[in-house]
């Protein structure tokens, strides 16, 4: 199941100038991720699957994005 930048970064306990300062970004920066404002760049996704450690398949770049039928039948097929 996908999570967003906000879950992980939640998880982790991190505030968002922390991962800003992980990932070499602004707390602006920050936040216009976590509310898909903006799109990370290659690189910068690169930067949050290893900080995260996870795929980039398991970061939900879209909060508040509809899942597709296909999406939700995928995230109810998967153990």
């Amino acid at each position: 199941m996908m999570k967003t930048i906000r879950q992980f970064r939640e998880e982790r306990g991190e505030s968002e100038m922390q991962l800003a300062d992980a990932l070499s970004a602004t707390p602006k920066d920050i936040q216009d991720l976590e509310q898909g404002i903006a799109s990370p760049s290659v690189e910068r996704l690169r930067r949050l699957t290893e900080h995260f450690r996870v795929d980039e398949t398991a970061i939900d770049l879209e909060p508040g994005h509809s899942s597709s039928l296909g999406e939700r039948l995928g995230d109810a097929l998967t153990p």
